[in-house]
């Protein structure tokens, strides 16, 4: 398959209404900021919003009203519908498919959609850059698409929101939340490691810190910041990185660094620069660039630190 430049599509500045659900959620036209009175209603909008693609009237109705009769949901989403349409400034923002309800993507614009559309080719490319791209633009074309993509990502998604009564709503959100994250260090991995080939080392240190922000527990990560502080000549902010790194250990997963990190920290220490790594795979992605898993922060905290003593003996 063609690599397509995915950052030519986003079509922001073209249409009347922007919903920004990457962080707490906030919904702009060309006037300004828009107030949505009714939280239901909110929340109807941000679930269309997400993918951009019409949804069944059926999966809407048992998201928000499980409990009731279909018959009985589909009139209260008809008037949730009612409500957007008197709330929001355009006229027409919904299309309609048979029995099928969606926003109208030439008139509404929505970053989870944008952000999606611009780390697609992630899944169809290999990660860091590949032998095939040599002397091509297919690398800085992926880089620029997943800069403006992680760019889009201000937080986690709808922060701040929640319905708490609606157990079938939260439990959707919880997985997008988390399917987005993954998606976002995905994108900031292959950041690191492509900023890091073309010797653009102050990007790929603050792509790497970006990604620390988010995932404080990546080892891995804190291991390619310090030799990447180590490869600028910055001795004391590899050693801060080092100590950073082990106190986050400690206290969230009781294990002291791997033996990698501890070379990595004496390396930088004795002044020597680990360039041998820049520009190349990992040599094992099983032990690399871990993303969350989609389970309950305290459930990830514990899987991880499980995995990190069957790391140090696997034997256990």
């Amino acid at each position: 398959m063609a690599f397509q430049d995915k950052s030519a599509l986003t079509f922001k500045d073209l249409t009347n209404l922007r919903i920004f659900l990457l962080g707490p959620p906030r919904v702009e036209s060309s006037s300004g900021l828009l107030t949505i009175p009714r939280r239901q209603a909110r929340a109807l909008l941000y679930r269309l919003a997400t993918s951009m693609q019409p949804i069944p009237r059926e999966r809407l109705c048992y998201l928000f009203w499980p409990d009731e009769s279909e018959a009985s949901a589909r009139r209260h989403l008809s008037h949730l519908i009612t409500h957007l349409h008197l709330a929001l400034p355009d006229p027409e923002p919904f299309i309609f498919v048979g029995d099928q309800i969606g926003l109208d993507p030439q008139r509404v614009w929505s970053d989870v959609a944008t952000f999606e559309h611009l780390c697609a080719n992630l899944s169809r490319q290999g990660f860091g850059p590949q032998p095939q791209e040599k002397g091509s633009p297919i690398s800085q074309v992926l880089i620029t698409a997943l800069e403006q993509g992680v760019r889009l990502y201000q937080g986690a998604f709808l922060e701040g929101f929640s319905l708490p009564t609606l157990a079938e709503f939260e439990e959707w959100m919880i997985q997008q939340r988390y399917s987005l994250e993954r998606l976002y260090l995905l994108a900031l991995g292959e950041l690191i490691e492509r900023t890091s080939a073309q010797g653009k080392i102050e990007s790929a240190i603050f792509y790497a810190q970006r990604y620390l922000d988010t995932d404080p527990l990546a080892e891995d990560v804190h291991r390619r910041l310090i030799e990447l502080f180590a490869v600028t000549g910055n001795r004391n902010a590899a050693v801060r990185q080092f100590e950073t790194c082990t106190r986050t250990l400690e206290r969230e997963l009781g294990v002291s660094p791997l033996p990698e990190t501890h070379a990595a920290y004496q390396d930088a220490l004795e002044g020597r620069k680990s360039l041998k790594w820049v520009g190349k795979r990992p040599g094992n992605r099983g032990r690399g660039w871990r993303c969350p898993l989609l389970v309950a922060p305290k459930s990830w905290r514990s899987l991880r630190k499980r995995f990190r003593k069957h790391e140090e003996d696997p034997k256990r």
